[in-house]
């Protein structure tokens, strides 16, 4: 009796394996036949690598984007990847909020359009743990400054509304939005009003403090024949910030507004 009960239980590991990799080959598929079909229709994927359009778009996301027609103008408000001005190659993802024609500035953290403020309602602040930079990820600013590593760090969430309705939630983790601050210089909560080119865009990142975009110089706006494709989901994310790599699981196959 004891042969067949061995041969039991081997049978039952043969189809608990069996079970495990038909899982794991479902998941794979899962994962992998987006990115497949998003380049076969001319589409593209994109990691993120930094902040800047937290929390949107956070560092480690994976991030699906169709493809546009060349020379098309996306809606105001639609997360883009550009090829970056003035750098050849370079890729980045940043939301569109100045059109052909417009006026832009920045005051006291709040957006201008031809001379029109957004509206900016605050939300509950976002919390996260500070770390340092040797864990993967670049130490983020805090309205609670000085915050200890692995501390409580706070910035400021903001609903924004554009002069046309369209709404973001943006992050504030410097200052206070509503105060100028023009005697400081360099500062992209205080800047001069830039007139968008008839064949270009203004683009910004949600994460106003820790965003490189069109309100640096030799950023630039973005031309249109630049802007490659249109960012509409999550494919898949991983927590890089602490000493292990985490998925989010939270974050997979989340649609982009």
């Amino acid at each position: 009796m004891t042969p067949v009960l061995a041969r039991g239980a081997n049978i039952g590991k043969v189809i608990l394996g069996a079970i495990l990799a038909l899982a794991v080959a479902a998941g794979l598929i899962v994962l992998v036949a987006p990115l497949i079909i998003a380049e076969a229709t001319g589409g593209s994927n994109y990691q993120i690598r930094d902040d800047a359009m937290a929390p949107a778009l956070l560092q480690g996301d994976w991030v699906l984007a169709e493809a546009l027609p060349p020379g098309s103008l996306p809606p105001r408000g639609a997360i883009i990847a550009f090829e970056v001005p003035h750098a050849s190659g370079q890729y980045e993802v940043r939301r569109l909020i100045g059109l052909p024609g417009e006026r832009v500035q920045m005051r006291g953290g709040a957006v201008y359009i031809d001379g029109k403020r957004a509206g900016m309602t605050r939300m509950e602040d976002r919390i996260i743990a500070r770390r340092p930079s040797a864990r993967r990820a670049r130490m983020p600013h805090c309205i609670n400054d000085p915050v200890e590593i692995d501390g409580e760090c706070r910035q400021e969430r903001w609903r924004e509304t554009l002069p046309d309705g369209t709404e973001t939630v943006v992050l504030n983790a410097k200052g206070k939005i509503g105060t100028v601050r023009f005697g400081q210089r360099g500062t992209t909560d205080d800047t001069k009003s830039y007139r968008v080119p008839p064949d270009a865009v203004f683009v910004i990142g949600d994460n106003r403090d820790d965003s490189i975009d069109s309100r640096a110089e030799y950023y630039g706006m973005v031309p249109v024949r630049n802007i490659q494709h249109r960012v509409w989901m999550i494919h898949s994310s991983l927590d890089k910030s602490g000493r292990f790599i985490y998925p989010r699981f939270d974050r997979f196959f989340r649609r982009i507004d």
